[in-house]
C-alpha cells in the first residue's frame, strides 16, 4: 500500500508541471538531397535540451519526452541544419536542403550571386553532388548532356579537355566560352581537381554575359570552390580505380577479306594477281589490336581538410590523377593542391585568400591510329629474325609498319607543366549597407618539352622502306603570365516591397606569353638514347642547330554597373553596363560599351493567384543583351606582321625571306553579339516538377574574316568586319523528384534546338574554305560541301547517256547535275551537311531505396553529319573498312558502293558518298552506390562513407562506322573523321568517406 500511496504523491507533485508543459513522442523520417533519400546517421536534437537521438538506416527516427510546444535542431554532415516547431504533432517527416540544393536557390553570377527566383536570364547551376562519382580528367566530361543548350564533345585523349560550345557557333575565330574559377578569369580548368567543385554556373543568354564585355561572347562557365562550414570539421577522402576500354572498334577487311579485294582490284587495272602466298604475306594482323589497349588504368586519389569556425574558415586538398590512353604508351599525370582561408577581422572587415599548384606530366602516344587503319593486314608487325617488317610492296614506301614506329618512338617525349594560381582579397562592410571588395589574382604557367629522334631502320635489304640515319634533339619552353585586379562596391537594400542591389566596378587584366624552341641533330656523332642528355647542348654542329621563340601580350581595363530590383518579389529588373578597353585594337577602336536589361514577372505572387494551388511557381522573363569577342587567335591583328618561310633564287644561291601576312586594317574592331531571350519557369505538384523553356536569338555581327585584298602588290589579304551568324533556338528542362515511403526517386530531362547560320560573310558569294568544309552566306558554320551521290553507272550505256561519259566506267559513282544546266563540272557541289546538330538532349534518372542509390545519364544529338575523311585517300593501296565488301562487282550488285579502283579520281571526289549520320544516343552513366549504415558509421568513427561503381560511355548507338560518333575539330573544319581517338568506355569503383 506504501508504494501505490508514494506514487500518488508523485503525481500529485508533476501535476502542475505535467500542465504546464505536455510531452510527446515525436517520430518520423529524415530526408535530403535533390532526390530525397534517407539520411542515415542524421542528428535529431531537442532544442535548448539534451534530448536528441540519431536516424537509422532507413532515415528513421523517435524521439520521447519532447515538449509539444519545443522545437527539433535537425542536421546532416553535408546538409542544412533545419528547426521545426513540433506544434503538439507526434509525426514529423523532415526533408533537409543540402549545400548544393541551397547553392540552387543563390547562383553565381557575374561578380556576384543572386536568388535563382530573380533571375531574368538564362544560367544553368549544376552542383558537385551531379558529377563527384564520375571518373574524369576535367569536370566538363561529367556534365554532358545535363545541361540544355551546352554541346560538349569529349576527347579520348588521356588529360583532354573536351570541346564546349554554347547555343551554337557565334564566330568564326573560336568557340571556347571564359572560365572563371574563383574569380580567375581563365581560358581553361585543366588545373582543377573535379573534387575540388562546388558549383559550376554556365551563363548563356547575352543580358547575362554582358557584363563580361569582351570575354565572354561564347558563354562563361563560372566554378566555385569548396568553402569549410562554420562549425564543422571534416576529413574527406575520395578515391577511385578502374580500366579503360574501346568502346567500339573500326571495322576493316581482314587478312583474307583484304587478299580477295585487292586481287579484285588489280582485276579491274587489268593486272595479275599479287601472289601472296609466294611473298610471305599470309598473316592476318589485326593493326589495331596491336597498337590499342585492351585494359587501360585510370585512378584518382584526393583527400580535403576543412575546417569552419565563427571567424576563420580554412580548407587544404590533394589529388592525384593518372589515366593511361588507349593508344599503347599513351599516358597523362595530374598533381594538384588547394589551399584557401578566410579570416573575419570583425563583424565588418574580412580577408583571405586561396592559392592552386597544378603539375602535369604527358606521354603522347606514338602509336599512329590512321596508321592501323591503313595498313594491310596481311603480314607480321615482326620478321622472324626480329627485325621490323616494311609490309609489302604496293604500300611499304607510303604507308609504315604501325607497331614499328610505335616501339622506335616510345619514350623519346618528355613534356610536362607547372601552373600557379593564387588570389588575395579584403572585404570591408560599412553605413551597413555597402560592401567594398578587392581582389588581387595571379595565373603563372611554365610548359616545357624534350624529343629525340632516334637512329632506325624498318624492314632490310631490298624491303627496307624508312630508316633515319641521324639522331636529334629537340626542346621547347613557354611561360604564360596573367594579373587581374577586381574592385566592387555593393549597396543591398530591402525596404518595404523594394529589394534592390546595386554593383559598381572596376577590373584591369593582363596577360602575356612567351615560348622559345631549338632543336640540333648529331650528324658528326650520333646523339645517345639518354633522357638525361635531351638537351640542345649535346651537340654543337651549327649547320644543323635551328632556334626560334617569339612572345605578345595584352591588356584589358573595364568599368561596370549592374542594378538588380524586384518590387514585392514579383516584378523583376536587372540592367547592367560595362565599358572595356582592350589593347588588341587601333586607337580608334580600343574601347566600347555592353548594356543589358533583363526583366521578368512572378505571377504566383499576384493576388489573382493566391486561391489556387496547381501552381506553386510561375515566372515569365526577357532580356536583352550586347557584348563583343576580341577572341580572334591574334593580338596584333591591326599591325603588319610578316610570314617567314618562303625564298628567292638569285643566280646559283637561294635566299630566305619574308613577306607581309596580309595588309593591315587599323579601322577593325572587335566583333559584336546581340541576343534576345525569353523564358517560363514553372513549378508545379508542391515543387515536385519544374520546367524550364527558353528561346534565344542571338546574332553575331562584324565577324572579323580574312578576305581578298585589291590594288595591293604582292599582298593578297587583309582582316575585314565582314560577317553576320545567327543562332536561335529553344531550350526546355523538366524535372521530377519525390519519394515513396523510403523509395526515393528523380527524373529530369533537357532538350535544345538549334538553328546556326551564316548570314554573309566577305563580299556577295565569298566562302570560307578548309578542305571541304566550307562556311558561306545561307548555311551553317563548317557546313560539308561537295557532289551529291545519285547511284553507280551499271553498264558502259549508261555512262554514255550520262553528263559524265568523259569521265566515268561501269562501276563509278553517278553525281547530279544540281544546278540543272546539262554539265557536270565544279558548279554542281552544294550544301551537304552540317556538323552542328540540330538538336541535342539529355536524361537523367536517381532512385534511391535505404542506403542504396543507382543513377542514370543518357544523351545524345541529331541532324549533324560527320565527313568520314579516313576513307577518301588514293594516295596509296589502303586497307580496306568493312563498307567496301558491299562494292560494285557488276551490273545490279551494288548502286553506292563504287567498284575497288583507286585510280579513278571520280570516286574520290568530295560528295556525300562520304558523310556519315552523326545522330547518337548513348548511355553516358551508370552508377550504383551504398552509403554505410549509422550503427556501422559509428563503430568505424566516421561520418559517412558511400561505395560506388560506374560505368561511363556503357553503350552508344549509331550508324557512325568510326571509333566515336563525338568528332570536334577547328571551328571551320568541325566533324571530320580523320582517325579521331577513341573516346573509352570506362568502368570504376570507388569510395567515398568524410570522418
Amino acid at each position: 500500500m506504501k508504494r501505490p500511496l508514494l506514487l500518488l504523491l508523485i503525481n500529485l507533485l508533476l501535476l502542475p508541471s505535467l500542465y504546464a508543459q505536455e510531452t510527446l513522442t515525436v517520430s518520423g523520417k529524415v530526408t535530403g538531397g535533390t532526390t530525397s533519400e534517407p539520411l542515415i546517421g542524421a542528428s535529431v536534437q531537442v532544442k535548448g535540451a539534451t534530448t536528441g537521438t540519431q536516424t537509422d538506416v532507413n532515415g528513421q527516427y523517435s524521439l520521447s519526452n519532447v515538449p509539444a510546444n519545443g522545437t527539433l535542431v535537425i542536421s546532416y554532415i553535408g546538409y542544412l541544419s533545419q528547426e521545426i516547431a513540433v506544434n503538439g504533432r507526434n509525426l514529423l517527416n523532415i526533408q533537409l536542403q543540402s549545400d548544393a540544393q541551397t547553392l540552387e536557390q543563390v547562383v553565381v553570377i557575374g561578380y556576384g550571386t543572386q536568388e535563382k527566383r530573380d533571375v531574368t536570364g538564362s544560367i544553368v547551376s549544376l552542383k558537385a553532388e551531379e558529377f563527384e562519382d564520375v571518373p574524369v580528367p576535367n569536370a566538363l566530361n561529367a556534365i554532358q548532356g545535363k545541361a540544355a543548350g551546352v554541346l560538349i564533345t569529349n576527347n579520348g585523349s588521356p588529360g583532354s579537355a573536351p570541346s564546349i560550345r554554347i547555343r551554337g557557333v557565334g564566330s568564326i575565330n573560336g568557340l571556347e566560352p571564359l572560365y572563371v574559377v574563383d574569380g580567375i578569369f581563365t581560358n581553361n580548368i585543366d588545373f582543377l581537381n573535379p573534387n575540388d567543385i562546388a558549383s559550376m554556373e554556365i551563363l548563356k543568354d547575352a543580358s547575362s554575359l554582358a557584363i563580361f564585355g569582351l570575354q565572354g561572347a561564347n558563354g562563361v562557365v563560372i566554378i566555385t570552390t569548396k568553402r569549410a562550414k562554420e562549425g564543422q570539421t571534416n576529413i574527406n577522402f575520395n578515391s577511385y580505380a578502374g580500366v579503360q576500354r574501346v568502346g567500339q572498334k573500326i571495322k576493316l577487311a581482314n587478312g583474307p577479306q583484304f587478299r580477295q579485294l585487292y586481287n579484285e582490284q588489280l582485276s579491274n587495272l587489268g593486272q595479275s594477281p599479287f601472289d601472296f602466298d609466294f611473298n610471305g604475306y599470309t598473316a592476318d594482323t589485326d593493326w589495331q589490336d596491336q597498337i590499342l589497349r585492351e585494359n587501360a588504368f585510370i585512378s584518382n586519389n584526393s583527400i580535403s581538410i576543412t575546417s569552419g569556425t565563427e571567424r576563420n574558415s580554412a580548407s587544404f586538398s590533394l589529388s592525384y590523377f593518372n589515366q593511361e590512353g588507349l593508344v599503347k604508351y599513351d599516358s597523362y599525370k595530374r598533381y594538384t593542391a588547394h589551399l584557401r582561408d578566410e579570416f573575419k577581422v570583425n563583424e565588418h572587415v574580412k580577408v583571405g585568400g586561396d592559392i592552386s599548384l597544378f603539375r602535369w606530366d604527358r606521354t603522347p602516344a606514338t602509336g599512329n591510329i590512321l596508321g592501323s587503319l591503313w595498313a594491310a593486314p596481311v603480314y607480321n608487325p615482326y620478321h622472324e629474325t626480329g627485325v621490323f617488317n616494311s609490309g609489302p610492296s604496293f604500300q611499304r614506301a607510303q604507308v609504315a609498319n604501325p607497331v614499328a614506329f610505335m616501339e622506335i618512338n616510345k619514350g623519346t617525349v618528355i613534356s610536362n607543366g607547372y601552373r600557379l594560381l593564387g588570389s588575395a582579397f579584403a572585404e570591408v562592410k560599412f553605413l551597413k549597407n555597402f560592401t567594398w571588395r578587392s581582389t588581387f589574382y595571379t595565373d603563372l604557367g611554365f610548359n616545357q618539352e624534350r624529343g629525340y629522334t632516334p637512329i632506325y631502320s624498318i624492314g632490310f635489304g631490298d624491303q627496307r622502306a624508312q630508316f633515319n640515319n641521324i639522331s636529334g634533339v629537340r626542346q621547347n619552353k613557354s611561360t604564360f603570365t596573367s594579373w587581374q585586379q577586381d574592385h566592387t562596391l555593393t549597396y543591398n537594400r530591402n525596404f518595404d516591397k523594394h529589394d534592390v542591389t546595386v554593383l559598381l566596378g572596376a577590373t584591369a587584366q593582363y596577360r602575356g606569353d612567351d615560348h622559345l624552341n631549338g632543336s640540333v641533330q648529331g650528324i658528326t656523332a650520333p646523339i645517345p638514347n639518354n633522357p638525361d642528355l635531351w638537351f640542345l647542348g649535346i651537340s654543337n654542329d651549327l649547320e644543323t642547330q635551328r632556334n626560334g621563340g617569339g612572345g605578345s601580350e595584352e591588356a584589358l581595363a573595364s568599368a561596370f554597373f549592374r542594378i538588380n530590383y524586384s518590387f514585392a518579389d514579383k516584378y523583376l529588373l536587372n540592367v547592367s553596363l560595362r565599358r572595356d578597353g582592350t589593347s588588341r585594337f587601333g586607337p580608334d577602336n580600343q574601347f566600347d560599351n555592353f548594356p543589358a536589361i533583363g526583366l521578368g514577372w512572378v505571377i504566383t505572387e499576384e493576388s489573382f493567384m493566391q486561391n489556387q494551388n496547381f501552381i506553386d511557381f510561375l515566372k515569365l522573363k526577357a532580356s536583352w543583351g550586347r557584348q563583343g569577342n576580341q577572341s580572334i587567335g591574334n593580338r596584333y591583328v591591326t599591325y603588319p606582321t610578316l610570314n617567314t618561310g618562303v625564298s628567292a633564287v638569285f643566280g646559283d644561291r637561294v635566299y630566305p625571306a619574308a613577306v607581309p601576312a596580309y595588309v593591315p586594317n587599323p579601322g577593325i574592331r572587335w566583333e559584336v553579339i546581340e541576343g534576345f531571350d525569353a523564358g517560363i519557369e514553372l513549378n508545379h505538384f508542391n515543387n515536385r516538377l519544374t520546367i524550364e523553356t527558353d528561346y534565344y536569338n542571338r546574332k553575331s555581327s562584324d565577324i572579323l574574316t580574312l578576305v581578298p585584298s585589291l590594288g595591293t602588290v604582292g599582298i593578297d589579304r587583309t582582316f575585314l568586319n565582314a560577317g553576320d551568324i545567327l543562332n536561335r533556338g529553344f531550350e526546355f528542362t523538366a524535372t521530377w523528384r519525390d519519394n515513396i515511403s523510403e523509395f526515393g526517386y528523380s527524373v529530369s530531362a533537357n532538350l535544345t534546338t538549334i538553328h546556326n547560320e551564316v548570314l554573309s560573310i566577305g563580299d556577295t558569294g565569298y566562302e570560307l574554305i578548309e578542305a571541304n568544309s566550307r562556311t558561306s552566306a545561307g548555311n551553317p558554320v563548317g557546313s560539308f560541301y561537295g557532289y551529291v551521290h545519285d547511284g553507280i553507272f551499271q553498264t558502259p550505256e549508261e555512262v554514255s547517256n550520262s553528263l559524265q561519259a568523259a569521265t566515268a566506267k561501269p562501276g563509278d559513282i553517278r553525281f547530279k547535275d544540281v544546278n540543272g544546266d546539262g554539265v557536270f563540272n565544279d558548279k554542281d557541289r552544294t550544301y551537304l551537311g552540317s556538323p552542328t546538330p540540330d538538336l541535342t538532349y539529355g536524361a537523367s534518372i536517381n532512385l534511391t531505396y535505404k542506403g542504396f542509390e543507382l543513377g542514370i545519364d543518357v544523351q545524345g544529338v541529331a541532324g549533324n553529319y560527320i565527313y568520314n575523311n579516313r576513307i577518301a585517300q588514293n594516295f596509296s593501296i589502303l586497307n580496306y573498312e568493312a563498307r567496301r565488301l558491299d562494292r560494285w562487282t557488276g551490273p545490279g550488285t551494288s548502286n553506292f558502293e563504287p567498284i575497288l579502283d583507286n585510280t579513278r579520281a571520280q570516286n574520290f571526289l568530295p560528295s556525300n558518298y562520304f558523310l556519315e549520320k552523326g545522330d547518337y544516343f548513348r548511355i553516358r552513366n551508370l552508377t550504383l552506390g551504398y552509403s554505410l549504415g549509422a550503427d556501422l558509421l559509428a563503430k568505424l568513427r566516421m561520418k559517412g562513407a558511400k561505395i560506388y561503381v560506374n560505368a561511363q560511355n556503357l553503350k552508344t548507338f549509331t550508324n557512325a562506322t568510326g571509333y566515336s560518333p563525338e568528332v570536334g575539330g577547328g571551328t571551320l573544319s568541325f566533324g571530320v573523321d580523320n582517325g579521331t581517338y577513341p573516346v573509352p568506355t570506362i568502368f570504376t569503383g570507388g569510395v567515398n568517406i568524410n570522418f
